[in-house]
């Protein structure tokens, strides 16, 4: 929990991320993943004029934003499967956290293991863990990019850590990003929200409506690692 804060954007709270690291990162630099939505206006689309990351959401700890990686999500895309996948982007700060970070990871066996979201938890006002969460199989909502899960997720939560821990009290590592909840709007067709789609503890039905995260997978890792090699090359320019 003392890895993730919360994102603040034109003096609005928009969700949960995560400060993060690599054997690449620079001592100097400090990089935090989030869902890519959160930036975004949801009924314009518009991205937001200024965002700042708030550790452990101490509001008197605010940490400008800096660059933001590249992506591919779209806020007026209509397929929101392929919008889902693409929900995540990396953000180097204005400077350099005061805060431990988390590895992001590709698990061999989740279910070997224990699952669990932090999150920023509307209700309560702060940020919270939900934890032995399970993760769910789906026609409705197939994709080898996303984790269907039924963790509880209030307005607030995307962007939030998937932490995995292995058998035996393995230390935790960032596994997915939380982006939202898909559910059933017609026949065959499938709407997102940002936030869970019924109450804490209601039982998922995975192909009616599941909340749904952004695996880390080879390409995520890859785009980490480009991220830092263009922030690198930055600092060099300007020596």
């Amino acid at each position: 929990m003392a890895a993730v804060g919360t994102v603040i954007c034109d003096g609005g709270l928009r969700g949960t991320a995560t400060h993060v690291k690599s054997p690449s990162t620079d001592a100097n630099q400090s990089i935090i993943v989030t869902a890519a939505h959160i930036l975004f206006d949801v009924k314009s689309g518009k991205e937001y004029a200024s965002c700042s990351y708030l550790p452990k959401n101490k509001r008197l700890s605010a940490i400008s934003f800096g660059t933001i990686s590249e992506h591919s999500f779209d806020p007026l895309n209509r397929d929101k499967i392929a919008q889902s996948e693409n929900d995540i982007v990396f953000v180097a700060l204005s400077r350099a956290l005061q805060q431990p970070a988390l590895l992001l990871s590709v698990p061999q066996a989740i279910n070997k293991g224990k699952l669990s979201l932090l999150g920023y938890n509307s209700s309560q006002n702060h940020l919270t863990e939900s934890a032995d969460c399970k993760q769910y199989g789906s026609i409705q909502f197939a994709s080898e990019k996303l984790l269907l899960h039924d963790c509880d997720a209030r307005s607030g939560a995307s962007g939030g850590p998937l932490l995995w821990r292995g058998e035996n009290d393995q230390p935790a590592t960032l596994i997915a990003v939380h982006g939202g909840t898909l559910m059933v709007k017609g026949v065959g067709e499938a709407a997102s929200k940002s936030n869970s789609a019924s109450r804490d503890g209601a039982e998922a039905d995975p192909e009616r409506w599941i909340n749904q995260a952004r695996r880390v997978d080879p390409a995520v890792l890859e785009r980490l690692r480009r991220f830092i090699a263009y922030l690198a090359k930055g600092s060099q320019d300007q020596r």
